[in-house]
């Protein structure tokens, strides 16, 4: 993916640092990726894909197909709301397909739990609290 990521620079003609100014990431993350360092993230995937939708979403993740999309131009598309314009081009594509959560999910996972047995050999030793601040406290159980 890399390489693929050097293309796109190469062909949009950017510099690493533009590149992620234009993704709206950090330019250290762009720099660990392309060094190899790190592996691209969902996020940043997604986030290139959103800044260059042209670029071909499997092009860019498995190196299939083309590096450019045809582009359908939707009627009227710069008078549709956002929202809707994304819903229109996932539908249209074909690429997303709605899931419904089963109704009884809940009843599985309770009668899943309750067929799990407590190990008797096992003790907590600590339990950990992370706050939202990047802060943490740490509680050890009395002996």
């Amino acid at each position: 993916m890399i390489e693929r990521i050097y293309k796109i620079l190469q062909i949009k003609k950017l510099s690493p640092s533009q590149f992620a100014d234009e993704i709206q990431v950090q330019r250290s993350g762009v720099s660990h990726i392309l060094s190899g360092r790190n592996k691209p993230s969902l996020d940043f995937i997604l986030k290139v894909l959103t800044s260059y939708p042209d670029i071909d979403a499997d092009w860019l993740l498995f190196g299939k197909g083309k590096m450019i999309q045809k582009s359908e131009k939707i009627p009227n598309e710069d008078k549709l709301p956002k929202n809707l314009l994304n819903a229109t081009s996932a539908q249209s594509s074909n690429q997303y397909q709605a899931v419904d959560e089963p109704s009884n999910l809940t009843d599985e996972l309770k009668i899943k739990k309750s067929e799990r047995k407590p190990d008797k050999n096992k003790s907590i030793e600590k339990i950990v609290v992370f706050n939202s601040d990047n802060t943490f406290k740490e509680y050890f159980p009395e002996n």
